[in-house]
């Protein structure tokens, strides 16, 4: 009698816990809610990560660029002084790469000479600086930076450089 009594608490027990169990678990809509909502911030990383992704390779193709170009790059002969015209020529061209090189300091998160609100505030004082200098060619490659063209800012530096050692020479 004792063991059928003890069999009847065992089952009975678990019907009457079951209810309580039930009271703690979320709806489907909270659990929908929740899965959404994890699956919009999922999208949201994957994003950011294509984006850093795209901006590493960015700045490592520059890097490469600067590489490059960076042997190009030499003082002026020993005893030959670079004056008047020439190094105000020279120097121009080197502001000019400074703010031009801007994006590359802030993404680098080093502090630029300059400091814009926006990339539309970066281009018009390029357009600005390209229209003091005069140099029409000059002007052409800003366009192709302005319209997204593809290597535009290489063109700009290679331009560039090439600029300041013709007048340094």
């Amino acid at each position: 009698m004792r063991k059928v009594i003890v069999i009847g608490i065992i089952l009975v027990l678990p019907l009457l816990l079951l209810p309580s169990c039930a009271a703690g678990a979320i709806s489907q809509e909270e659990y929908d809610r929740i899965s959404n909502d994890l699956a919009a911030v999922q999208t949201q990383i994957q994003s950011l990560q294509d984006d850093l992704t795209a901006a590493q390779s960015q700045i490592q193709s520059l890097q490469g660029n600067l590489a490059e170009v960076q042997p190009q790059i030499q003082p002026p002969p020993e005893g030959k002084e670079v004056t008047g015209e020439k190094s105000t020529e020279a120097l121009a061209y080197a502001e000019y790469m400074d703010i031009l090189m801007y994006q590359l300091w802030k993404e680098a998160k080093l502090t630029p000479r300059f400091d814009f609100e926006d990339d539309s505030e970066w281009i018009a004082e390029l357009r600005s600086r390209t229209s003091e200098m005069g140099d029409a060619e000059l002007s052409n490659y800003a366009t192709g930076l302005e319209e997204r063209r593809e290597f535009a800012m290489e063109r700009l530096w290679y331009y560039c450089l090439d600029r300041i050692e013709k007048a340094l020479k």
